[in-house]
C-alpha cells in the first residue's frame, strides 16, 4: 500500500527533523516510533493508521538503520 501524499510529506519532514538530532537522540526516537506502531496493532487501530506508524518506521530505519 502507497502512503499518500500527505503521510509522505510528513514523513520527509520527520526524516529532516531527525537528521539534525544527536546519534542517541535518534535512536530513542526511532525506538519511540516503534511502541507506537507495535501499541497501535496491539490496540487494533485502523489499517490504515497502523500502517502510516510502519512506514514511517521503515523509512527511518533505511535512513539512519537501527
Amino acid at each position: 500500500m502507497q502512503m499518500s501524499e500527505r503521510s509522505e510529506k510528513l514523513a520527509g519532514e520527520t526524516i529532516s527533523y531527525v537528521k539534525e538530532m544527536e546519534g542517541r537522540d535518534k535512536t530513542d526516537f526511532i525506538d519511540l516510533i516503534f511502541s507506537q506502531y507495535k501499541a497501535s496493532r496491539k490496540m487494533k487501530y485502523p489499517k490504515r493508521e497502523v500502517l502510516k506508524f510502519y512506514d514511517l518506521l521503515t523509512k527511518l530505519v533505511k535512513t539512519f538503520g537501527h
